[in-house]
């Protein structure tokens, strides 16, 4: 999240594809967020459309705004924001023992 908010802070860059995938913890802990290629710079206070008609990201991690109507609203600080907090909740799942639920299938109907 430091690497995304100096992106945005900075350079009003919003990185449009935060994943699990996108996201590497290295040997010492650091988190680094990877694979920009999706990325765009914001202008803060201009008041545009969105000029590409659909929607980018890894889909089991886009925000909820984005999957409900995907050629209407711009991509904003707060989609990326939600999907860190998607990602966050996919790792926990993942690695934490939850006890006796079914994980596989509770994993399956929220992030498939």
């Amino acid at each position: 999240m430091t690497a995304h908010s100096a992106a945005y802070e900075r350079a009003q860059i919003l990185h449009r594809d935060v994943s699990a995938g996108n996201i590497l913890i290295t040997d010492e802990g650091t988190g680094m967020l990877i694979d920009w290629d999706l990325s765009k710079q914001v202008h803060k206070g201009v008041e545009e459309g969105p000029r590409q008609h659909s929607r980018t990201g890894t889909w089991q991690f886009i925000s909820i705004s984005r999957l409900r109507e995907p050629q209407y609203t711009a991509h904003e600080v707060s989609d990326d924001l939600e999907s860190f907090f998607w990602v966050l909740l996919y790792q926990i799942a993942r690695f934490r023992n939850l006890g006796t639920m079914d994980l596989r299938e509770d994993m399956q109907q929220v992030f498939d």
